[in-house]
């Protein structure tokens, strides 16, 4: 079997909430891999990955309660590429990663942490060696059903504003002091289908 010369990573993302960035930041410290966490000013985390060949750092920037890295690395130990491995099937992570062999590469390219295609690649030819069109199959129908989803949420929600409507409508003749908060229910609909419909 051929000797693994090295993992380049050439385009790795991930996005989790702080729990899973504990957790990730945990499988490397279980893999027995050096890591260090940096927390900065504005809220970013600094994950730094040590091993024989020197240090990878992966900064997970912060918006709201998500972070989300986009980065590339090369990986020279095997046990550090393993883990990364089990951390991109873990934490659903997408890329594009080579695995160097000498005279020949191999290409995986990962969409939610599952590998969704394989190339060989020796020179100028490129072999492919395995694609899960399954995946394509079921990102279409998880899309599908997304949409249906939003359309049944748009049905319910004029069907909720309708009610709202006449409610208010009986309010402003017998209650108008309950206006003003069927207002704000009625404005908060309001929001939540201009976003379905965006």
């Amino acid at each position: 079997m051929a000797q693994r010369l090295a993992t380049n990573y050439a385009k790795a993302y991930f996005t989790m909430n702080e729990e899973e960035l504990n957790r990730f930041v945990a499988l490397f410290a279980n893999e027995h891999i050096s890591v260090d966490v940096k927390v900065c000013d504005n809220g970013d985390r600094d994950v730094l990955l040590t091993d024989q060949n020197g240090e990878i750092q992966l900064t997970f920037h912060r918006t709201g309660n998500r972070y989300s890295c986009e980065s590339s690395y090369l990986i020279r130990d095997l046990q550090l590429a393993n883990a990364m491995r089990k951390a991109m099937k873990t934490f659903r992570g997408h890329g594009i990663v080579h695995r160097i062999y000498d005279g020949f590469t191999v290409v995986y390219h990962y969409d939610e942490g599952s590998v969704v295609s394989i190339q060989e690649v020796s020179g100028d030819e490129e072999v492919s060696i395995f694609e899960n069109t399954n995946a394509n199959v079921a990102r279409e129908l998880e899309s599908l059903f997304r949409q249906m989803g939003s359309e049944q949420e748009i049905e319910s929600i004029r069907q909720e504003t309708d009610r709202w409507l006449d409610l208010r409508n009986w309010a402003k003749r017998t209650a108008p002091e309950k206006v003003n908060a069927i207002d704000l229910r009625l404005a908060a609909l309001s929001r939540r289908l201009f976003q379905l419909e965006a």
